[in-house]
C-alpha cells in the first residue's frame, strides 16, 4: 500500500508537470514546437535571449514598475518548479519566461504608441507637447544630439519660437519642452541653461490660469524626473527631494 501511495503521488506530480509544460509551450511560437524536448528547450532559450535584448533596447529596466515586474516574473517562473524533475521542468521554465517577456514587450509597445500619439498633440498655443514622465537626461541628450529629429521622448522647441508667445522666457535658454496643462489649467515649461562652472540646469516655469508666472531652477547634473502627477524628483547635495506643482502653479514640498 505504501508503495502504491508513492507511485500514485509520483503519477500526480508527472501529470501536473505535463499540464504545466503543455500550457506554457502552447504560448510559445510555433517554431519552438517539436516532439523533441531538447530542441524545444534550445529554441526557447535562444528566443528568450533575443526577447531580453529587445526589452533592454526599450529601456525596460528604467520603467517605474520594473522591480515589481521582475520579482513577479521570477516568482511565477522559478518559484513553482522543481528542477530535480529534469528537462521537462526546464522547458516549462523557459516557456513561462517566453510568455512573460512577450507580454511585457506588447505592453511597452502599447505605451510607446500612446506616447507617440501624445507627442503629435499640440497645446492651445500651437506647440507640440512632451508627454510625461519626463527626465532631464533625455532633454539634454536630445539637444546635444546631431539628429534632433531622432529624439523620441521629447519635443524640442526653440526659445525664439516660445518667446513670441511666452514673453517671460529668457532668450538665453536652450531648446525647451512644453507639457500638457494640468487639470487645473497650469502650464509647465522646462528650459535648460548653464549655471556656475557650466553645470547644466533646468528652469521650470509655470503659468496658472490667471497668468501668474512662477519659476524654479534645479541642478541637472543629476537626472531630474517629472511624473504624471506633476511631481518633480531631483537631487541636491546628494539628497533626494520632491516638489509638487499645486493648483496655483506653485512649486511646493
Amino acid at each position: 500500500m505504501f508503495f502504491l501511495g508513492k507511485k500514485y503521488v509520483l503519477i500526480l506530480c508527472l501529470v501536473s508537470l505535463n499540464i504545466l509544460i503543455s500550457s506554457c509551450t502552447n504560448a510559445s511560437e510555433k517554431k519552438c514546437k517539436s516532439d523533441n524536448v531538447n530542441q524545444n528547450l534550445n529554441c526557447l532559450s535562444k528566443d528568450n535571449f533575443f526577447l531580453k535584448k529587445q526589452l533592454k533596447d526599450k529601456r525596460n529596466d528604467k520603467e517605474k514598475d520594473f522591480k515589481k515586474w521582475e520579482e513577479e516574473t521570477y516568482n511565477k517562473c522559478e518559484g513553482r518548479l522543481n528542477y530535480s524533475l529534469g528537462e521537462g521542468a526546464a522547458l516549462a521554465r523557459e516557456s513561462c519566461y517566453n510568455q512573460e517577456y512577450k507580454t511585457r514587450l506588447n505592453s511597452l509597445n502599447q505605451d510607446k504608441k500612446s506616447a507617440e500619439i501624445l507627442r503629435k498633440m499640440e497645446n492651445g498655443d500651437g506647440f507640440y507637447i512632451t508627454p510625461l514622465p519626463y527626465n532631464s537626461n533625455d532633454h539634454i541628450n536630445c539637444i546635444l544630439s546631431e539628429q534632433k529629429n531622432s529624439c523620441n521622448r521629447v519635443n524640442l522647441i526653440e526659445s525664439a519660437s516660445l518667446i513670441k508667445v511666452y514673453n517671460f522666457i529668457n532668450p538665453s535658454y536652450g531648446d525647451s519642452v512644453v507639457f500638457a496643462e494640468t487639470t487645473n489649467g497650469v502650464l509647465l515649461i522646462a528650459s535648460p541653461s548653464s549655471g556656475e562652472g557650466e553645470n547644466p540646469e533646468i528652469n521650470l516655469i509655470s503659468v496658472n490660469k490667471f497668468g501668474l508666472v512662477k519659476s524654479i531652477t534645479l541642478d541637472a547634473s543629476k537626472n531630474i524626473l517629472i511624473n504624471q502627477k506633476y511631481e518633480i524628483l531631483y537631487k541636491e547635495h546628494g539628497k533626494d527631494y520632491k516638489l509638487k506643482l499645486n493648483s496655483e502653479g506653485e512649486f511646493v514640498k
